[in-house]
């Protein structure tokens, strides 16, 4: 079992991606996908259509990213 969070802030409401926590186990193996993701200004909607295998902790960075952008894959109610 894995516990964790991921979260993702943006520049306003539709802006790009600026900063990125992440809290948890092996949380090392998303910093590189968080960090080009600040660097090149992307907007949550761009990485969420990046490639997340599932199940892995890969796809918790998508899932936030989607979520941001509005359109998760998986809400939770």
């Amino acid at each position: 079992r894995t516990t964790g969070g991921i979260k993702v802030i943006r520049s306003g409401t539709r802006g790009p991606v600026v900063g990125v926590h992440l809290v948890g186990d092996r949380v090392g193996e998303l910093i590189g996908e968080a960090q080009l993701a600040v660097a090149w200004e992307a907007l949550p909607d761009e990485v969420g259509r990046f490639i997340h295998a599932h199940p892995s902790q890969n796809e918790a960075l998508g899932e936030a990213m989607l979520a941001l952008a509005g359109t998760p894959l998986h809400a939770h109610r």
